[in-house]
């Protein structure tokens, strides 16, 4: 055993929570090391000390008074119904985004070797729409983030 490790299990070994076997290893270090003699005689000092100092028990409503002083932490936690607005909106995106998805699939697969896959387009009006639903699905999200925020982080 070196030092370092005798630095290590010191307080096991003063608080009698070391192995019997790693105990011996312990003590034949000791008989030749002083510099983790004097580390022992000061741990064994240290634990003495605390020991026989006396354990306070503190007034009733210690506690309480403590944790009412503490500053209140506020959580913003997001409730399972977000997903019922989020789905919506990813689809959205993907829906509007499926021929520029398409064509980079395309492109991987044929750099690739792999199959080609046919790239579907949209027209101007189709585009339209459905840049539409992404806004008004937008606006919904933001409406119930706001709400929901306002409910659980700012009402208190």
């Amino acid at each position: 055993m070196n030092c370092d490790e005798v630095k290590r299990s010191l307080q096991d070994y003063v608080t009698r929570e070391l192995a019997p076997e790693d105990r011996r290893v312990f003590d034949a270090h000791l008989v030749e090391c002083g510099e983790c003699q004097r580390e022992l005689a000061l741990m064994t000092a240290v634990v003495s000390t605390l020991d026989h100092q006396p354990v306070l028990e503190p007034r009733p409503g210690f506690s309480e008074k403590v944790m009412r002083s503490l500053p209140r932490q506020r959580v913003f936690l997001l409730s399972p119904w977000w997903s019922l607005v989020l789905a919506p909106l990813l689809a959205g995106l993907v829906w509007l985004f499926r021929g520029q998805a398409a064509r980079v699939l395309e492109a991987a697969l044929s750099r690739s070797g792999l199959s080609q896959v046919t790239v579907p387009t949209l027209s101007l009006q189709q585009a339209g729409i459905a840049g539409l639903a992404v806004v008004l699905v937008g606006l919904a999200v933001a409406v119930g983030a706001g709400a929901y925020a306002w409910q659980v982080y700012l009402r208190d």
